[in-house]
């Protein structure tokens, strides 16, 4: 309960100033950062730097609304459906998971918050934001 009060809270700081969410964009493009540790999506373990796959398949299912973890079985990426099912299962907002990857990752850099669409990204980016740096 206390941590979806932190969320809600983090998100309305960055909702009230929609200039903080575009801020540094730019920045993103640079691509030489390293993690400090392997990096992992809501308790799966990621192959890449920046969990795309799974975040692919996050994002997915959030667009899709779904509610039956079975729909992501169809696909044939292992990470993908990791991301799908974490959607489904997880029985929370997009956006409380993107705070929590973020919080789970220990991140301090905003351009690793897309990928797995817009409501995720606030999540994770209110994270950054109001705890990260």
């Amino acid at each position: 309960m206390e941590s979806t009060a932190i969320v809600i809270a983090s998100l309305a700081l960055l909702l009230a100033d929609p200039a903080r969410a575009t801020a540094g964009a730019s920045a993103c493009a640079v691509a030489d950062r390293e993690p400090h540790a392997a990096r992992s999506f809501l308790g799966h373990a990621c192959h890449d730097d920046d969990c795309a796959a799974h975040k692919a398949g996050f994002g997915w299912a959030d667009r899709q609304g779904l509610a039956d973890a079975a729909a992501c079985a169809a696909a044939e990426d292992a990470a993908f459906v990791e991301g799908c099912t974490a959607f489904v299962e997880l029985a929370v907002t997009a956006e409380q998971s993107g705070f929590a990857w973020a919080r789970e990752n220990e991140f301090d850099d905003d351009c690793l918050c897309d990928g797995a669409g817009p409501r995720f990204a606030a999540g994770c980016e209110a994270f950054v934001r109001g705890f990260g740096r």
